[in-house]
């Protein structure tokens, strides 16, 4: 009888073994999978972008400040500290809210996966998801969905209207109707396409863990379509 016990032990202690080596094995897969899912989902909205830019064009000779109507992919910060990135047009059709630099949800584009806002206009809290309206996307929570906790955007120059060639650290990037890639535009008061890149774009997206390697999209200068640094195949 104790010799059977004994055994059982045993036969027990080799299956927690086995269970252990598999979830250590496990973890570097799941971090794996979350990274390629992260990199597939943002390259692909900001491939996105530019084709809501392409089909839509903003121009509108009765207001000098139509540039900022410019389609754009932006990251905020909530109130809790996560991450979020929007979509969207300043281009509103209440005059008042038109041209004024932020994205309400009338101005947002619609997730194609569930047709809801790519907008998060209130900054409040994302962690919850009781504090996130049912009309805004969830795949737009980037810290939540997949632990990014730091975005980047880097070498970005333009030419700016007094003619010289400047750094634009702001955290978004937009289209025009040609799929060229701009920046700083969202407060242009004349259509002098300043903000058009005059070098490839880079953004760095790190995650809150440190076994997860961070990635770079870059969006070329000239045809604005977006691919990953680390793999341009994709």
């Amino acid at each position: 009888m104790h010799k059977k016990l004994a055994f059982t032990m045993i036969e027990l202690i080799i299956v927690l073994v086995v269970v252990s080596i598999l979830a250590v094995m496990a973890i570097p897969r799941l971090n794996r999978d979350r990274r390629v899912e992260a990199i597939n989902h943002i390259l692909m909205m900001i491939r996105y972008t530019q084709n809501l830019a392409l089909h839509d064009d903003k121009h509108n000779i009765s207001d000098s400040r139509w540039q900022r109507a410019f389609w754009r992919f932006g990251i905020n910060r909530c109130s809790d500290g996560g991450l979020y990135y929007y979509i969207g047009s300043d281009d509103s059709p209440i005059s008042a809210n038109r041209y004024n630099g932020s994205i309400d949800n009338g101005e947002s584009a619609i997730d194609p996966s569930n047709g809801k806002y790519l907008n998060y206009q209130t900054f409040s809290k994302c962690s919850k998801s009781k504090f996130i309206p049912k009309s805004i996307s969830p795949n737009i929570f980037i810290t939540q969905r997949y632990g990014i906790n730091k975005v980047k955007f880097k070498n970005c120059y333009i030419i700016n209207s007094s003619g010289n060639r400047v750094k634009s650290t702001s955290k978004h990037i937009g289209f025009d109707n040609f799929g060229r890639a701009m920046k700083s535009y969202t407060n242009s008061n004349q259509p002098t396409y300043s903000g058009l890149l005059v070098n490839n774009c880079e953004i760095e997206f790190k995650f809150d863990s440190n076994s997860i390697a961070p990635f770079t999209i870059v969006v070329p200068k000239e045809t604005g379509f977006a691919y990953l640094k680390e793999n341009s195949r994709l």
